[in-house]
């Protein structure tokens, strides 16, 4: 059942992956996913291209400096969105958004000027109040910062080992094919923005994991 509810917030996360569906005559065996989908693996699933998300209005090709992501098309390492929107841009030179920092010694540039811990070191980051003040797929956490999404999440994964190295570190196998956070907290949830902590441990993932808000239903 917990696999089944899986699949439910798989196809609400914007990941790209449908679930193959079948409706009497127009079922074309010789396009089985029909217009603007791919088949993918083991002929049982259809995705939005490489390079595409997928939206409630069908799937969308990112635009140039733009790679496709668990929270849509965000820009590539390198670029960043202008707070108005628009294109992505090339990022500003180092102390800019995304910048590798020392939060013991940051050396960030405004608007950027605060350094936030991270696994390895820190980022450059900007203070915010909503998600609307954040830029290049980052979301206001609870701490009212610009939060980068976790490296790694929404990676196409065929087993653990692809997601070594990462911050999402769990490859499902199950249902999404991607690496997802894990090691997580339920209460109070510390996931990036628009995520929930799941504990699925009672069907088998090993910890708790993050996916899209309002989803969890164990």
């Amino acid at each position: 059942m917990a696999h089944l509810r899986l699949r439910t917030w798989f196809l609400s996360a914007g990941l790209g992956v449908l679930t193959l569906s079948v409706v009497g005559c127009l079922y074309d065996p010789d396009d089985p996913c029909g217009e603007g989908l791919e088949e993918y693996g083991d002929n049982v699933r259809c995705v939005c291209p490489e390079g595409s998300v997928y939206t409630e209005d069908g799937c969308i090709t990112c635009g140039e400096h733009e790679v496709a992501s668990a929270s849509g098309c965000v820009c590539e390492e390198g670029y960043t969105r202008p707070p108005a929107g628009g294109a992505c841009e090339e990022a500003p030179p180092s102390g800019g958004l995304g910048s590798e920092c020392d939060p013991a010694a940051p050396a960030c540039i405004e608007p950027y000027d605060h350094c936030e811990p991270a696994s390895d070191s820190g980022y450059c980051t900007s203070g915010c109040e909503t998600n609307d003040d954040c830029e290049g797929g980052y979301a206001c956490n609870a701490d009212s910062i610009c939060q980068r999404p976790p490296l790694g999440m929404g990676m196409s994964c065929s087993s653990p080992e692809d997601c070594a190295g990462t911050e999402a570190t769990y490859c499902d196998l199950f249902v999404s094919m991607t690496c997802l956070v894990q090691g997580c907290q339920v209460d109070p949830n510390d996931c990036f923005g628009g995520f929930e902590c799941c504990d699925l441990t009672a069907v088998g993932v090993p910890q708790p994991i993050c996916i899209p808000a309002g989803a969890c239903m164990p």
